[in-house]
């Protein structure tokens, strides 16, 4: 029988082999361990969000399904290990397998840990484990995000919490490995040596199989990151994706879109150019004649003397349902959707899970599809949709405001890129608010301070209503004060403080917006307003909202002559299309304009949003077959509609890569 020396200090071939297999066999089930023991926490994390009567079976079965995926991490942390330590002693026996391996396994441990400090507060911010938006971190305002993080998410001690798991973690393992002992020495007191080599060489391939398919040896009984959402709520969804696994579908979903930069060919475009178009081919040499609309004649008594598109900061459409009346924080736009001169659009999508993107996607009239619209050479020339360069034809003088600086985003050269006469940033209004912006009373005020009987198009930014929460809501009148919301924060809410901040900061934005268009309208009556939110999916009070609730902003159209009678029963739009409804509502019939939308009050009836689709009757995934129906729809077919919708929207994403990427024009066909 070997002893513990000839275990754990191997000179043959065979007994390194042995033991060093011992040991990554061991550092690949306590990777397993880990993973579901942090997995446990972040359910013991959010176990306010679960409803009270989740079964115990649910939690289990999330647990499991969350183990067998974690096989895919466990494993593809296991390979480096097994290459630079097992197999690298086998071609120089002399190599440091174990401390090389312990080295490893001490870098797996710190990463997953501050993995999983990260993953809590993102999930508090984005309700999900890391999406595809975390990838655009650095295109952000970094400094900001950094004061953001320390301030409302508590980052140095994030960081020194992990750094304290990560200790106890590699320490936990040091001990572990020592199990290689008894694990190995059975097969080190073999007398045919070369038969045990071959049988772990040959059972090596099934196991494989076996981890990579999620603990399955078929494709249809695999688990991966398109079919993991297996749960009936969405917090046992996101927790059966490791942090690891949540990573890589982000990844996957945000190269789905950079792929573009690479992939995208002429004929690829022409195609879709004439699937959008209803023809067989598309032969001109210019994306122009697609993006060519003919105007059908404004439905407003008279052309607008100053169009007025307000994008509110984290506006969601879930305070406006029917089901959240008595909770007082959406009462302003309520109460501009009452008016009889107002149209109210329900079923209306964002762009994507980011400000820019939805800010772009408003003024470009085209979808988001994480190309960094704004960034890209293309943006240093004017849009032919944008809505600055065709009202700016049109005689408005146009002007952006944005409580911020002109630095987030490169939003300042790309304003001015695009046509805007004026642009107002934080130090035009005091320089007075947190660090994403000034505060929205000020700005507001601000705002309309710089409004002049010139007709004018006016894009406006809120920011208030973005973490860190800074306002001092007790010198706020006829906001409701943290005794009065707090009867509206669910019991088991974990952080009834935050939630009680968010819902009087809500209440802060949507009480100065809906205080601005009064103004404005009062003074200029004539005017049009179009008010919309610039992402959702940040926050609700229920613990498993649908995704109806969780991504829908609203969209709230006000002018003279408008009814809620002009929107259809099958209507639905995202930011893309608010472009082409401006357009319809200021020109003339028969005049010429550029969209890629349409507009919402003449038949559109799909949204699009980065990752999902939407039409009057489901709410679905792009990337999967996940799927909802709206709330007062009992069936709907929705595999006869899911192939057509995609390809409708793959179309578009393909028409919109092009002209982010290229231009409008396309390489002349060869005759």
């Amino acid at each position: 029988m070997p002893s513990k020396s000839e275990i754990l200090f191997p000179q043959s071939r065979y007994q390194k082999f042995i033991a060093n297999f011992a040991e990554d066999a061991l550092f690949f089930v306590f990777l397993l361990l880990l993973l579901s023991v942090y997995r446990a926490a972040f359910l013991f994390n959010f176990r306010s969000l679960l409803p009270a009567d989740t079964p115990s079976s649910d939690i289990w079965l999330t647990m499991w399904y969350g183990l067998r995926i974690s096989l895919k991490t466990a494993g593809a942390l296991f390979l480096p290990s097994f290459v630079l330590g097992t197999l690298a002693q086998q071609i120089y026996l002399r190599w440091p397998a174990r401390r090389v391996r312990f080295v490893w396994a001490a870098i797996c441990i710190t990463g997953l840990s501050l993995l999983f400090q990260s993953r809590i507060p993102y999930y508090h911010e984005f309700n999900n484990a890391f999406g595809p938006f975390v990838f655009n971190t650095f295109h952000d305002d970094v400094w900001a995000i950094v004061k953001t993080s320390i301030q409302q998410y508590q980052a140095v001690w994030r960081v020194l919490a992990g750094l304290l798991c990560s200790a106890a973690g590699v320490y936990a393992f040091y001990w572990w490995r020592k199990l290689a002992v008894p694990l190995a020495r059975p097969l080190l007191s073999v007398r045919r040596k070369w038969v045990a080599v071959v049988c772990i060489c040959v059972l090596l391939v099934p196991t494989a199989v076996f981890v990579r398919k999620g603990g399955s040896f078929t494709y249809n009984g695999s688990i991966y990151w398109k079919n993991a959402a297996r749960m009936t709520q969405h917090l046992l969804n996101e927790a059966i994706l490791d942090d690891i696994q949540a990573l890589y579908k982000a990844s996957r979903i945000y190269k789905q879109f950079a792929k573009y930069s690479k992939d995208l060919d002429e004929q690829t475009v022409r195609a879709a150019a004439a699937r959008l178009m209803g023809t067989a081919t598309y032969e001109e040499d210019s994306l122009l004649p697609l993006l060519t609309r003919k105007a059908g004649g404004s439905l407003l008594a008279r052309k607008p003397s100053h169009i007025f598109v307000i994008v509110g900061e984290t506006y969601m459409l879930w305070p406006l349902l029917e089901s959240y009346k008595e909770l007082p924080i959406a009462q302003g736009l309520r109460g501009l959707i009452g008016r009889q001169d107002s149209v109210f659009v329900p079923h209306f999508l964002p762009s994507s899970n980011g400000t820019m993107f939805g800010l772009t996607s408003v003024l470009l009239g085209l979808p988001e599809i994480n190309l960094l619209t704004a960034n890209r050479p293309t943006a240093q020339k004017p849009y032919e949709t944008a809505l600055s360069v065709q009202l700016r034809r049109q005689g408005y003088k146009t002007r952006f405001f944005y409580g911020g600086f002109p630095s987030w985003e490169n939003v300042g050269a790309f304003m001015n890129n695009q046509q805007m006469d004026e642009s107002f940033y934080y130090a035009d209004f005091g320089g007075q608010g947190g660090v994403w912006g000034v505060e929205d009373k000020l700005f507001l005020q601000g705002v309309a301070q710089h409004i002049t009987p010139e007709p004018s198009f006016n894009l406006i930014l809120t920011s208030s209503n973005h973490s860190p929460l800074v306002v001092d809501m007790s010198q706020e009148p006829q906001i409701a004060s943290r005794q009065e919301m707090a009867r509206f924060v669910p019991p088991e809410t974990a952080d009834k403080e935050q939630l009680i901040d968010r819902l009087q900061h809500f209440q802060y934005a949507d009480k100065y917006l809906a205080k601005f268009v009064l103004d404005m309208y009062e003074k200029y009556p004539d005017s049009l307003f179009i008010i919309t939110g610039d992402h959702a999916d940040r926050w609700t009070l229920q613990a498993n909202p649908s995704l109806y609730e969780r991504l829908s902003v609203p969209l709230v159209l006000i002018g003279n002559g408008l009814t809620q009678q002009a929107l259809s029963a099958q209507a639905a739009g995202s930011h893309m299309d608010i472009a082409a409804t401006v357009m319809e509502l200021v020109l003339p019939a028969g005049e010429t304009y550029y969209a890629l939308g349409r507009n919402v009050l003449d038949g559109q009836t799909l949204a699009l949003h980065a990752y999902y689709w939407e039409n009057k009757d489901v709410l679905a995934d792009l990337n999967s077959d996940q799927y909802e129906l709206l709330p007062g729809v009992s069936s709907a077919p929705v595999a006869e509609v899911m192939q057509q919708q995609r390809q409708t929207l793959q179309d578009i994403q393909t028409v919109t890569a092009w002209r982010v990427l290229h231009g409008t024009e396309l390489p002349a066909q060869q005759k």
